[in-house]
Order: C-alpha cells, then structure tokens, then sequence
C-alpha cells in the first residue's frame, strides 16, 4: 500500500518521528487513560442531553416527557453522574501526563503525577472569591469548574508536561546534591517531594493569580476568549467562514475542546432567517444564505469537529486494526449526536499527524460544496433551528424544513468525507499489532 500512495510516505516518517517524542508518548498515554472516562461522560450526555433534556432530539420524536414518569429525578440522576467525570477529566491528563514524562526521566513518577494534578488545580482556584465575605461567597465554587473537564485537556497537557520535566528534574537535583553533601544529613523522600511540591504550586498560583486579574475564568479562559473574538462575525464571506471552520479544527485537534463555537440557532442572522421562513413559508430567498451556521453546523463538521462520523465509517470499511474498529463502534452513536470527544482521545485523533489533514480536508471540501449549491439554489438554507443531538445526516434535512435536496447534499458531504478518510485509515493500517488505540 505504500508504494501506491507515494505522496504519504513523508507523512508516515513524521508520525513515526513524533512517536518517538518523549513529550507525544506521555500525551498519548495521557488521552489512553483518559479516554474511557470521557466515554462514560459522553453516553451518560447523550441520554442527558438527547434523550431527556425537553430540547433533545430524542426527547421530542417520542414525547418521553408524556410518558416517562419522574422526568425530572431522571435527569438530576444523569446530570449528576455526568458532573462528577466531567469535573475532573483534566485533573486526570494532567496526572498522567506527569506520570508518564516522570518515568521516561526515572523520576518518582506517581509523585510527579500527583503535583501535575495539583499544579492544574492551582491554576483553576476561582481567585475572585478569596477575601470575599461569606455572605457573598456563598454559592460560589472554588475552582473554575469549566476548566476542570474536556475544555481544560490542552491546559492539563502543557501543565503535565511542564510539570512533569521541572518536578523530575527537582527531585534529581536534590538527590544529587545530597549525594555531594552528606555532612547535612540524609534527605527523607518526603522532603525530597515536599519542596519540589511547594516550589511548583507556589509558581502556578502566582499564575492563576495573575490570569485572573484578566478574567473570570483563568488561563483557559483567557485562551478561549482571545480565540472566540478573533473570529466573532466571520459575516457572509465563504473564503472567511472556510478559514474559521479550519482555524477551528486546527485547536479541536490540539485539545483546545470547542473554542469557536459553530452552532447559530440563536445568532442574529438565525433569527433573521427563521423570522423570513415564518413570514414567506419557505427559506428560500432567506436573508443570510451563507453563513458559518448554514454552512459549518449543516454540512462541514456534523457528527463533530472535522466530520469523524465518516471517519468511524472510514474504520469499519477499511481498518484492519481491532483497537480502531473497537473505538469506533464504542463512539459510534455519541459522533451521530455530536458528541466526538471520545473520538477525539480513544483513536486518537489528538495530535495524530495522520489524521490531521482529512480532519481539516474534509470540511473544508464540505463548506464549498455546500457554498455552491446554496449560491446556486440549489439547496436552500437551513432556517429552522435544530437541537444539538440530532443526528448528523439530518441537521440539515430539518433546519431546512424537510427539504429532500438537503438531506441528499448531506449525504453527498458524508460520502465524499468517508473516501478522504479511506487512505488515511488504510495508512494506520501500517501501525501493525501495536495497540494504539485505547
């Protein structure tokens, strides 16, 4: 197969080159173990979040809420459930992305992994509310609890990594300069724990500290703010939108969770739209054909960011790995809904060169098909708006109020995303027995 496909070749070396990264190896060990609890989280949303929530899908085909008894008991149960591994998904990659680094120095891997933990935690203290009286602290949390689950993954691997060199290569240093100097006495392996401890929490409070003079939400959120506002009105340009929507995967596939948001049902050029429909009957001639919503949410990126549904069916025709094939049936049916984060980790797609260029490929070549055929009329634009967990294939088929056109369109992006996957998964072929995948 390699000689066949000459042009990736070169793109073979690099994978193989960055395996070998010290810095890639504890990031992948990183996303293995974290994969299976970003699983859990995710099934549990889509029954929160489709199935239960009043605007789900799900919820609204079959009218669970009519026959469902204690609808409410039901969804505190899963909201709860969904809280208690989403609150701590990145103190997890932070953890073990020190653990990891820490054993390729010989460090004490498990104490490295523990003060990459608390290094993160520091930097997502809720800073505002030190000082502030209890009576106007109550209520308040004491961390910035969004930073804590899959928005925080790029934050926990640079502070793991981080913290995983610094916190060895303390340790080694006192080991070292106890060893020079035994007249002092011999040094407990607390102490030796201990000071690197308090030297990396020191530094990473002074940080978050810092951040939150800036914002609410810390470092990560100072991150995502400075992203969302480079991008806030890419307006009725296609060339623009295409930009945003690849500058979005770009940071999905660093572990930058959802930094542009691509969903409009409540932009105002969605309710323009929707405002047209209702008055003309038909989103035909709708005042804002062309935007990130019509474009990006219906046709590029449906079964999430960098159109992985096809990818997972890209898996079952051609992967001869059973790792790829296990993960893609385990996500199969959170990627329907759009929920892609245990994609993201369990392959992973995460920083796998590889799959990196279909991931941006893919919707991009959706956009401009999508681009032409609404300039051209021969779709309308999505106008109505569509819950968040309605499959893929159909976001479109119903934003635009059934028409069948767009749901072929649909099909078509769907199609040709598969076959743009279809070399890239046979090249992983190539990784042979090893167990890449979680």
């Amino acid at each position: 197969m390699m000689g066949r496909w000459q042009p990736l070749r070169g793109l073979w070396r690099i994978n193989q080159r960055m395996e070998q990264w010290r810095a890639m190896r504890a990031i992948k060990e990183a996303l293995r173990v974290a994969y299976p609890f970003i699983l859990v989280m995710t099934l549990v949303d889509v029954v929160c979040q489709s199935f239960l929530a009043s605007s789900g899908f799900f919820y609204q085909i079959y009218h669970i809420g009519s026959w469902l008894p204690g609808i409410d008991l039901w969804q505190q149960f899963f909201q709860a459930l969904s809280l208690v591994v989403n609150g701590v998904v990145a103190v997890i990659v932070a953890f073990t992305t020190g653990h990891y680094l820490a054993r390729t120095y010989r460090g004490d891997a498990l104490a490295v992994g523990v003060m990459s933990a608390l290094a993160f935690l520091a930097l997502n203290v809720n800073y505002d509310m030190l000082g502030m009286p209890n009576s106007e602290s109550d209520g308040m949390s004491l961390f910035v609890e969004n930073n804590l689950g899959p928005q925080g993954i790029f934050l926990a691997i640079v502070v793991g990594l981080a913290v995983g060199w610094l916190g060895s290569h303390l340790m080694a240093s006192l080991t070292n300069w106890q060893q020079r100097h035994p007249r002092f006495g011999q040094m407990s392996w607390a102490s030796r724990v201990a000071w690197p401890t308090v030297f990396v929490l020191i530094l990473m409070v002074a940080l978050g500290y810092g951040f939150s003079w800036f914002t609410d939400g810390g470092m990560n959120d100072l991150v995502y703010q400075a992203l969302s506002a480079a991008v806030v009105n890419p307006g009725h340009r296609g060339f623009v939108i295409l930009g945003v929507t690849t500058l979005s995967n770009v940071l999905w596939w660093l572990g930058l969770i959802g930094p542009i948001s691509l969903a409009g049902n409540s932009s105002v050029t969605s309710l323009q739209n929707l405002a047209y429909a209702v008055q003309h009957g038909s989103g035909w001639g709708a005042p804002n054909a062309v935007t990130l919503h019509t474009l990006g949410d219906a046709y590029a990126n449906f079964g999430g960011a960098g159109m992985t549904l096809a990818l997972l069916i890209a898996i079952g025709l051609v992967s001869k790995q059973a790792s790829y094939r296990r993960v893609a049936s385990q996500t199969f049916l959170p990627n329907l809904v759009n929920l892609n984060e245990p994609t993201l980790l369990g392959l992973p797609v995460l920083y796998n060169p590889i799959l990196l260029i279909p991931f941006l490929v893919a919707p991009a070549v959706n956009i401009v098909l999508a681009w032409f055929a609404i300039t051209w009329k021969l779709v309308p634009p999505i106008v109505y708006p569509v819950p968040r967990t309605t499959p893929g294939p159909l976001i479109a088929f119903l934003g635009t109020g059934g028409d069948w056109r767009a749901l072929l369109l649909s099909l078509v992006c769907l199609t040709i995303s598969v076959l743009i996957y279809v070399p890239f998964v046979r090249l992983l072929n190539h990784e042979g027995g090893e167990d890449h995948a979680a």
